[in-house]
């Protein structure tokens, strides 16, 4: 049997203190992904800092967010398929969110906060990707909608739980990089007339008085699926820390508590439970790359949080000033990060040194065959 192949890498930088590690099994990263994102990689020139990659791409997945909200109120006369392009917005995202890695270690600009940059912007593509499906499947039921937002957060958040632990960066076979070129394929077919006429259509499953379509049956397929990683990430860790344990129950709460939500404030509720997954998310990431105690979730947000989904507080201005305090609360979380580590923000890479221009690929990731999923070759 041909032994299995996957991408290992390891980067360290002595005059930062700082090193990155993980272990990617992606079909798509390693077949796929990587090898374009080395090819561009050769276009990209050394002063450019990778921190503008990560930004830039994380654009293109806004970008992708915005056709799929706005792609059934164009004006007849301009009404092109521009759906289409969603899929392919955020496959080069994709790539953008491997060629950022790979040119911060050639130019040997790695650092906490790109790697910080790197994944606080990743937390919101999952916002955006099922923005994306609920715009074009039409889903409406708050209550699915709040665990097709649950479901894709814990398993992000687990994996960086999972690297708080074992201090390595894991993805599967079928990781985060194909769930977002499924989902987003998703999103694309069901703009097409027919598709979502077909995707919509009722299966006569009831469930707390509702009637499941097919769009909808097809996202908790998917859950489940999400679901089922998500328990693969806790047995590898081995290790469950309160803070991460608060965050699961307390989230899980505010699930729940949108089965008493009306739909007219759907957007706000939407956002307000991505800002609650971001804010947490924030926190973790900081507690990961400076090596701080697990996070606990703030108390007092999700105790106002849930005591306004529970008991139907409908006014828009409380809607309002909750997710303004979250949102202000989560992108706090990240400012501070970014003044504790200013010094590694780079408009010009500086220049390097005549051997490491020479030797400026030693730390591209390279593919390495193993037999075992456990050898982590450093490259």
């Amino acid at each position: 049997m041909e032994p299995e192949k996957h991408y290992t890498t390891s980067y360290e930088n002595s005059n930062k203190n700082y090193s990155y590690t993980s272990e990617d099994k992606s079909i798509l990263d390693c077949y796929i992904i990587i090898p374009l994102a080395k090819k561009i990689l050769e276009f990209i020139p050394l002063w450019f800092p990778a921190n503008m990659i990560t930004i830039i791409s994380n654009s293109l997945a806004w970008l992708a967010t915005i056709i799929a909200i706005t792609a059934r109120r164009t004006p007849p006369p301009l009404h092109l398929p521009i759906y289409l392009f969603i899929p392919i917005l955020f496959f080069i995202y994709l790539i953008g969110d491997t060629l950022d890695g790979l040119h911060a270690r050639r130019t040997k600009t790695g650092s906490p906060l790109g790697e910080f940059c790197d994944h606080f912007l990743d937390s919101f593509v999952t916002m955006e990707l099922m923005f994306c499906i609920f715009s074009a499947h039409n889903i409406r039921t708050m209550f699915l909608i709040s665990i097709f937002l649950y479901i894709p957060y814990i398993v992000q958040i687990g994996s960086f739980y999972e690297k708080y632990i074992t201090k390595k960066m894991y993805f599967g076979k079928i990781g985060s990089s194909e769930a977002v070129l499924i989902l987003s394929t998703f999103a694309t077919i069901g703009f097409i007339p027919a598709v979502h006429d077909f995707m919509t259509k009722p299966l006569d499953i009831f469930l707390f008085g509702h009637n499941f379509t097919i769009s909808e049956f097809a996202l908790i397929i998917q859950a489940v699926s999400g679901f089922s990683a998500f328990v693969q990430t806790l047995i590898r860790t081995k290790k469950l820390e309160k803070g991460f344990v608060l965050y699961l129950l307390f989230s899980l709460m505010l699930t729940l508590s949108t089965l008493f939500l009306e739909r007219r404030r759907m957007p706000l509720i939407i956002l307000t439970l991505s800002f609650y997954h971001i804010h947490y998310s924030a926190s973790l990431l900081g507690a990961i790359i400076m090596k701080r105690s697990c996070p606990k979730p703030d108390i007092i947000l999700t105790i106002a949080v849930y005591f306004i989904l529970l008991f139907g507080f409908r006014h828009p201005v409380l809607y309002a000033i909750l997710f303004i305090y979250i949102l202000v609360s989560a992108f706090s979380h990240a400012a501070q990060f970014v003044h504790e580590n200013i010094k590694y923000w780079y408009w010009i890479n500086p220049k390097l040194s005549p051997d490491e221009t020479t030797q400026k690929t030693e730390n591209k990731t390279e593919p390495i065959k193993i037999s075992a999923p456990e050898n982590n070759t450093k490259t």
